[in-house]
């Protein structure tokens, strides 16, 4: 069933925040807490002291704040928009959005955090594996214009 542009366009924008919030809360789970990779500001405060360690996780911590409230947008507006809808919306698209919120997020880090503003890498002090997370951020971000170009198609 097709939905009217204007709420299909808002649903998929509040889907493309709610990846965006979601890709950044995923790396911050992952590569600061658990695998320990790096932090936020990895490159300007290093880890490796009390001191240092202690500002990154309090920065970590400021950004999942920040990532939590652009997931919360993004739910809020999927949500209202669902709710007014007169047909039903198509979950494919709103993943397909969601994934491509989160591959957004994943491109921007890679592209700005890593190579414009330097204020961390993939792995601290090892700038090897960058376009490697480069790479996987655009396949992340191709899955997701994928989805939504076939869920059209299929319409």
């Amino acid at each position: 069933m097709r939905s009217h542009p204007r709420e299909e366009r808002t649903v998929l924008l509040g889907g493309g925040a709610l990846g965006f919030g979601f890709g950044a809360l995923f790396d911050v789970l992952l590569f600061h807490l658990v695998l320990q990779w790096h932090h936020l500001l990895s490159s300007l405060y290093t880890p490796t002291t009390l001191s240092g360690l202690r500002t990154n996780i309090f920065y970590d911590g400021v950004f999942s704040l920040g990532a939590l409230g652009a997931m919360a947008v993004g739910a809020a507006v999927v949500w209202r928009a669902v709710n007014r809808a007169e047909e039903p919306y198509s979950g494919v698209r709103l993943v397909g959005s969601v994934l491509v919120g989160a591959g957004l997020f994943n491109v921007f880090d890679g592209v700005v955090d890593h190579y414009v503003l330097h204020i961390h890498e993939v792995v601290h002090g090892d700038p090897s594996l960058n376009p490697h997370w480069v790479g996987a951020s655009l396949l992340l971000l191709g899955a997701g214009i994928l989805v939504l170009t076939e869920s059209r198609s299929a319409d």
